[in-house]
């Protein structure tokens, strides 16, 4: 049976990955060192000539009490790899993956793991303190021992300054901190981390990344965005990065909500639920989908992060963003009455099967690896010219001969009039795609022409 593994047998499973199955993975060192003067590395999978496929990232062992987590990642690389090779399918219980199925995800698409982000921190669970949580920065402790370390994930620069951007009602210890002494305390900047900078880094470096997960425990949920506030799609205008909705998030059901386009909500609730499906299929345990502000709401999270890097850095690729919180509360319970749920995978057994039950999630996650599309447009005529501005960016799209082109940000106040209302117009739009026959055609072809109409009415403004 499994045992939890130390961080030194995380770093030696990589490199026996990568002298085992040299076509088909590398190691990555990672520029910055830890606290404790770590060196990380992650796995990047794949053909060769998947490097320029579309790329998902999976990590592991954020928060250090969370046992099992990276072990889970180390185990899915190995099976991955291993079936890959032998031309096998995998089985999990009811969960079966063909051997096409697996030949697809490292032929088409480049899968890149970092089994354990926070190595000081668990080796400081493993060893000294248990439920130790964060990581081991001692620079806000003042030298009290219970104030040192930074939760990893609410380090990101996602509404990080949560007493700025969340309702007064919502700040609390799960929301965040800037407290040394609580567990979910931010640091002093976002990415002032070592652990959270290796991965903006990773993000960085794979320019055709579309997918994120960060795996934790526990409540048996598979989250996806938006984590701050409740999604909504029929206001573009009320986003995170709107200053006047400031000090009113957080507070679910009295307001504000996060805007999301339709076709992205519909996409990661999709995804979500296929990698519930596959989770659940092992053996019945009853994961759930929801969007990650269902749990609680958060601000600094690395899930939030990678989904609105698109929406503020134009160039960038769209990222879902999926945290899987493997396990449930009651685990402890039905293990061993005195363990607690974040721990129970110190029984070899509970391992062993936590692996078997979260590793099909991840062959879930990685078969949605792909190319994310806007899509089709309808012209309503050959010379009608269709601008897409978006509010947050500034940046506008229109449409030519077929082809979608791309302009630089264009001024403030245009941004700010007009704007909106073509995110409402395009927004509608996107809502009647799935609308078929001739009603479809001639509500699509009405908006399609009164965007164009607003974009030339306000070509000039300034």
């Amino acid at each position: 049976m499994a045992q939890i593994m130390s961080t030194a047998e995380i770093e030696s499973a990589l490199i026996y990955y990568q002298n085992t199955y040299p076509t088909l993975c590398r190691r990555i060192e990672l520029p910055n060192k830890t606290i404790e003067n770590r060196t990380c590395h992650a796995l990047h999978m794949g053909q060769p000539n998947s490097s320029s496929s579309s790329a998902g990232l999976i990590i592991g062992g954020v928060h250090a009490r969370e046992w099992g987590g990276p072990d889970i990642v180390i185990n899915f690389a190995g099976d991955l790899l291993r079936a890959y090779t032998s031309g096998s399918g995998l089985e999990y219980g009811s969960s079966k993956f063909a051997a096409v199925d697996i030949k697809r995800i490292l032929d088409q698409s480049t899968i890149v793991v970092f089994p354990c982000v926070n190595p000081d921190g668990v080796e400081f669970s493993h060893n000294d303190v248990a439920l130790w949580r964060k990581n081991r920065n001692p620079a806000s402790s003042g030298g009290d021992p219970a104030k040192i370390g930074v939760d990893i994930n609410r380090n990101y620069d996602f509404l990080w300054n949560y007493k700025k951007y969340f309702s007064p009602s919502a700040w609390d210890s799960s929301l965040a901190s800037d407290d040394a002494s609580t567990e979910t305390f931010h640091g002093t900047a976002p990415f002032s981390e070592p652990e959270t900078q290796n991965v903006k880094w990773l993000i960085d470096s794979y320019a055709n990344l579309t997918m994120f997960l960060d795996l934790h425990s526990y409540t048996g949920d598979v989250l996806y965005n938006w984590g701050d506030d409740d999604n909504q799609s029929s206001d573009p205008g009320m986003n995170f990065a709107n200053s006047v909705y400031d000090g009113q998030r957080g507070q679910i059901g009295t307001g504000y909500a996060e805007f999301i386009q339709p076709s992205d909500q519909r996409l990661a609730s999709t995804i979500a639920d296929s990698i519930r499906k596959a989770m659940n299929g092992v053996r019945g345990r009853p994961y759930l989908a929801k969007q990650a502000v269902g749990l609680y709401p958060t601000a600094g999270s690395s899930d939030d992060y990678a989904y609105s890097r698109h929406l503020v850095q134009p160039g960038h690729s769209k990222i879902f963003g999926f945290t899987i919180e493997f396990n449930f509360a009651t685990d402890g319970s039905l293990t061993n009455p005195a363990t607690d749920p974040f721990l129970v995978t110190a029984d070899p057994a509970v391992l062993d099967q936590t692996m078997l039950d979260v590793i099909p999630g991840l062959i879930a996650f990685s078969q949605n690896v792909k190319p994310i599309t806007l899509p089709p447009l309808e012209t309503a005529s050959a010379t009608v010219n269709i601008v897409h501005a978006n509010p947050i960016t500034g940046e506008t799209w229109s449409l030519d001969d077929g082809k979608i082109h791309k302009t630089p940000p264009i001024p403030d106040p245009y941004r700010t009039k007009v704007g909106n209302e073509i995110w409402r117009l395009l927004a509608a739009f996107d809502g009647l795609h799935s609308v078929s026959g001739l009603a479809g055609q001639i509500a699509r072809k009405g908006l399609l022409e009164a965007i164009a109409e607003v974009a030339r009415a306000n070509a000039g403004a300034s």
